[in-house]
């Protein structure tokens, strides 16, 4: 009998032993805001709604981490998106839409993960915009030339001391093409004390057409951030190619891409942004940003255009989980962007060429 309980009691803390090396979190982001915007619907009315936040997009995630031993852990992370507003899930429905993959990470060789997952481009400019990558459409559109998530994508990382690489490539699916649908990429960024750069080249190609070559979307860009005692500097550029036709890669659901149909010339984005963020008191932080970009080749008349916005934030921290904050911005169109129909902001409404927005909002993170 003795026997029978000390082989349970050891098979019982065997089992917690095991179960301590694996951990599961549930995390998430609520922000919502009261908006304002000018020229929002084809007549050039303004309109106020309850709208997502700012900042982030709402989400509930599951992220874990299972110690496998010799350094090694599986990991994985699955995030839902949603809106606050009507409790509609995000990315088009998705049950998992922002990020679902799962990998192994190595304290030494680095991680691989499999699965939807952030785009490169997302990622790496990302770290160098002042919003980290916004969330109300005049604050955000950049994220439209970028390529925000993909399907079917396997990510390396690897870390050695400041620097961290990345490489990532999507899988197409199609039969007989292995470039069709398909996105690869590779990052490079180096963070020192108050200093970061990076830079990051990424490639889509769209489907097969009929006859001829697929059509691509290629980006290259670079970023910097300096922090100087209460005050974080950024700066980013990328330049965007479109070739005549380019579409969304098919079956790679929300990657919010803009395309470039029925334009038979090849699209070029030049984009800009800059930015501060000012610690003004431990609970009070401003954000001061600019975002423009130059455009060739909008229509197949070989016209140009531009896109250029402002705004600020000031955000008042009740905590760490929680803030309230003011948000103002203006957005101008020129030239061929204000009747563009692939433009990474849409077009205002009534052929107008600016759009002002004024936003409060509540955020709260678990």
């Amino acid at each position: 009998m003795k026997h029978k309980i000390l082989v349970g009691l050891v098979a019982a803390l065997a089992s917690t032993g095991a179960l301590a090396q694996s951990s599961v979190t549930i995390y998430g982001v609520i922000d919502t805001a009261v908006r304002y915007t000018t020229n929002a619907d084809a007549a050039g009315d303004n309109k106020t709604v309850l709208a997502d936040g700012i900042f982030q997009g709402s989400r509930l995630g599951f992220k874990g981490n299972e110690d496998l031993g010799g350094g090694t852990a599986a990991v994985f992370d699955l995030e839902a998106g949603y809106s606050i507003n009507t409790g509609a899930s995000g990315q088009g429905g998705l049950l998992f839409g922002r990020q679902a993959f799962v990998g192994l990470k190595n304290s030494s060789l680095g991680e691989v993960d499999f699965g939807r997952q952030y785009s490169l481009a997302f990622q790496t400019l990302g770290m160098y915009d002042p919003l980290g990558q916004g969330n109300a459409n005049e604050n955000d559109w950049q994220e439209a030339i970028e390529g925000v998530r993909f399907d079917n994508t396997v990510e390396y990382t690897g870390t050695w001391g400041p620097v961290k690489a990345q490489f990532q490539y999507s899988f197409g699916g199609v039969a007989g093409n292995t470039s069709a649908n398909s996105t690869v990429g590779a990052d490079l960024s180096y963070t020192q004390g108050p200093l970061s750069i990076g830079g990051v080249y990424q490639q889509s190609d769209s489907a097969a057409p009929a006859t001829g070559s697929t059509p691509q979307v290629a980006l290259w860009g670079i970023g910097a951030s300096y922090v100087a005692g209460p005050a974080t500097l950024t700066l980013n550029y990328f330049d965007s190619k479109r070739d005549a036709g380019f579409t969304a890669p098919v079956g790679t659901a929300n990657t919010s891409y803009t395309s470039n149909a029925g334009n038979t010339q090849q699209r070029k984005d030049d984009v800009w942004t800059a930015g501060v963020l000012w610690t003004v008191a431990p609970s009070l932080v401003l954000t001061v940003g600019y975002m423009y970009d130059s455009v060739k080749n909008v229509t197949s008349s070989g016209n140009s255009g531009s896109i250029g916005t402002v705004y600020g934030v000031l955000d008042y921290n009740f905590s760490k989980r929680t803030d309230v904050y003011v948000e103002l911005d203006n957005t101008k169109l020129g030239d061929g962007e204000i009747t563009d129909t692939n433009s990474p902001v849409g077009a205002f409404g009534g052929g107008n060429s600016t759009r002002t927005g004024l936003s409060f909002g509540l955020r709260t993170k678990f």
